[in-house]
């Protein structure tokens, strides 16, 4: 009698104990694959890049459309907003500089702002027309990468230190095929919900210049650097896994840490290979 009773106080210790406890199961979790209804096959999610400016009007029409796509396509595909060319250029009245060093290099290489915004790519893959998507096909665009079944599998993992503002994040990927070929990694970190000027050629009267226009998934910068880090040199094995590490990123005390993400993708870096810069899978997680 005695034992059942010490069970029961105890029993009853746990229960108030974990009452008066917050219980968190895990504050930045794996990435959850993209499966497409199955369970048994990872498919491609896609990048999806839009290069925008303040100045540049007819933007915000295509932030819309992107924004309609990531309900859309929930989980599948991972929006950055790229910043770069005449129309993120700053002066009096557009005085917030969204360029980066990541963002304009990117922006010379595939050639976007001058082919003229608003534009983007698709996992940076080259379809009828080239690498530049014009907003209108994004959609059809993006509903054929997600139907590709992934040759590699990225996982996220990130640790915020508010005190020092810094963040430690882990990527694993992992190989899902026997892939010949040369393949980098890429880590960047964007910024959601950022209020500034925008130029919206929609408006019928008045200004068209917005004051408090909101912006999401602005690149803010590279966390190694805008091409990446090699990752597989000549070949990766089915299951070969790689896990890079990268300590201590200070985050710029002008951004939320809260409102941020690391974007993390593999693409084929072989200058030989005709998919060459295509993005092969990609994820996105929250910093904190």
């Amino acid at each position: 009698m005695k034992k059942v009773f010490s069970h029961l106080i105890t029993l009853l210790f746990i229960s108030v104990m974990m009452s008066g406890c917050d219980f968190v199961q895990n504050a930045n979790p794996e990435i959850e694959p993209s499966f497409n209804g199955n369970s048994s096959v990872i498919y491609k999610k896609v990048l999806v890049e839009d290069y925008t400016g303040h100045k540049c009007g007819n933007c915000p029409a295509a932030a819309d459309v992107l924004k309609t796509l990531e309900s859309q396509y929930a989980g599948k595909i991972v929006p950055m907003a790229i910043h770069a060319g005449f129309f993120a250029t700053v002066n009096t009245s557009y005085p917030t500089d969204f360029r980066t060093t990541a963002g304009n290099a990117y922006d010379s290489q595939f050639g976007i702002s001058a082919a003229g915004n608003p534009n983007g790519l698709i996992n940076r893959a080259v379809t009828s027309g080239g690498f530049i998507k014009s907003y209108s096909v994004w959609g059809s665009e993006i509903s054929q990468q997600i139907t590709e079944v992934a040759k590699f599998q990225v996982k996220i993992m990130n640790n915020y230190n508010a005190g020092s503002s810094s963040v430690n994040t882990d990527i694993t990927v992992k190989s899902l095929a026997n892939n010949n070929g040369l393949y980098k990694l890429v880590v960047l970190l964007t910024e959601d919900s950022v209020i500034a000027e925008q130029l919206d050629y929609r408006i019928s009267s008045g200004s068209q210049l917005v004051p408090n226009y909101e912006f999401n998934h602005v690149l803010r910068g590279a966390i190694n650097s805008e091409w990446g880090d090699a990752i597989f040199t000549t070949a990766a094995n089915l299951n070969d896994s790689v896990v890079k590490s990268y300590p201590n990123f200070i985050i710029n005390p002008a951004f939320r840490a809260r409102k941020c993400h690391v974007v993390a993708y593999v693409y084929d870096a072989d200058p030989s290979s005709p998919t060459y810069y295509e993005v092969l899978q990609v994820e996105e997680a929250e910093v904190e």
